[in-house]
């Protein structure tokens, strides 16, 4: 269980023992008649048996224990979680309950957390997701991989051909991780042609299918090397870039498929993670890029509750800023992005006051925020080094050290990914 998500529903439980269960809706609800919906389609993404979250809540033996929990939980705020705060950046598809349904898991807790008639159960249990129809291409390194039990931190590349014999431009990604626990994150890098031999070499280089690539892939140099065009991290799932943008892949793209596997808890891991493409049937009419805005160079010393490093983008274009993706480790506390402009004022783009690892995405706008010459795209990421806020490792929490960036769990992040398209 992740420490922040172990200590909230720590709270909620001792919480609920305090307060009762929950109030609000006057009628009496049952799980499979009304609880169940709510569930399958905010919840059971992560609450189901192998999923992120600490207990499952689609079925109902395994729910009901945890009725006052939920209730206040979502009563909070805290749960579904929704990270960016209120009033920075219009989001698509933002992850928030309604009134009525937060009053409806008050309502069922106080009634006792009846089952019902599962005869009233919805007919599927599976939750929605974002529809992407089939996928043109997925791409499969072909073999399972044994992580490397000897690191806490392996980092594995595979060399993928999603077959394309002409430009194409994705406009969606689905990235489905093998051993959901252990897989940190995983970046998908196009390869142009040139750099291919490279590429090749060095999966040639190593037995068995890929290479380790601790950091980046290993391939380029200088400007030239591949780039990001996909992602997943803990609690994303498919990914539609915004109509009408899409990321342009010359023919004879290959892609690089990078996997961290987190060792800490777990050694053991056998890995057979896969990612599905999608591309659009025509050009799309706005081609996006994807680029970093990082600091690398800051140092938390150990034992500093709370200390805010930046970064910082100078704009000489017009651009149309469609998305972000903020990215932090395990000290991270709060993360903003915001937009400043030379005249003065400045444009709120995310802020992640409550910073968990394991929620993060990529967020787009309702509209494209706009950005011009003379405009500075500005980071701030905030962290907590104090000896109470340490990983635990092996069971043991971890002595505060000095905090840097660094490509390790227990290492530390300043980055966000702006999604963009020229105007």
């Amino acid at each position: 269980m992740r420490v922040r998500e172990a200590v909230l529903l720590s709270a909620a439980i001792a919480g609920a023992g305090a307060c009762g269960g929950g109030g609000g809706a006057a009628a009496p609800v049952t799980y499979y008649k009304d609880v169940l919906p709510i569930v399958v389609e905010h919840c059971a993404g992560c609450h189901s048996p192998g999923g992120f979250a600490p207990f499952s809540l689609v079925d109902y033996d395994d729910a009901h224990g945890y009725a006052s929990a939920v209730s206040i939980a979502t009563g909070a705020g805290i749960m579904p979680p929704w990270p960016p705060a209120a009033g920075c950046g219009d989001f698509r598809n933002p992850r928030r309950l309604s009134a009525t349904q937060i009053a409806t898991f008050a309502a069922w807790d106080k009634a006792g957390a009846p089952a019902g008639d599962p005869a009233d159960a919805p007919a599927s249990l599976t939750p929605p997701e974002i529809n992407l129809g089939a996928p043109d291409v997925t791409l499969d390194p072909g073999t399972p991989y044994q992580a490397n039990a000897a690191l806490n931190d392996d980092f594995h590349c595979f060399l993928t051909d999603p077959g394309l014999t002409a430009t194409r431009d994705l406009v969606g990604f689905d990235i489905h991780p093998g051993v959901v626990a252990s897989v940190h994150h995983v970046l998908l890098f196009a390869v142009p042609s040139d750099l291919l031999p490279m590429a090749q070499a060095r999966d040639d280089a190593e037995a068995g299918t890929g290479w380790s690539c601790f950091g980046g892939t290993g391939v380029g140099s200088g400007l030239n090397y591949p780039i990001v065009i996909g992602g997943w991290v803990p609690g994303a799932g498919a990914n539609a870039f915004p109509p009408p943008t899409g990321i342009s892949l010359a023919a004879n793209t290959r892609v690089i498929i990078q996997i961290h596997y987190n060792l800490l808890e777990q050694r053991d891991v056998l890995d057979h993670t896969t990612a599905d493409l999608y591309f659009a049937a025509a050009p799309v009419e706005k081609p996006a890029q994807v680029r970093p805005v990082v600091n690398k160079t800051f140092m938390i010393p150990a034992g500093v509750a709370s200390q805010t490093v930046s970064a910082q983008l100078s704009v000489s274009e017009s651009w149309a800023l469609w998305g972000v993706v903020p990215h932090m480790h395990l000290h991270g506390t709060e993360i903003k992005v915001s937009i400043e402009h030379p005249g003065g004022g400045s444009t709120c783009a995310i802020d992640i006051p409550q910073w968990n690892f394991h929620w993060q995405q990529f967020y787009y706008y309702q509209q494209p925020i706009l950005v011009g010459p003379g405009d500075i795209v500005r980071l701030e990421c905030t962290y907590d080094n104090s000896a109470d806020n340490q990983p635990i490792i092996n069971g043991v929490r971890a002595q505060p050290a000095p905090l840097m960036w660094g490509e390790a769990t227990t290492d530390e992040m300043c980055l966000n990914y702006l999604y963009f398209t020229s105007i």
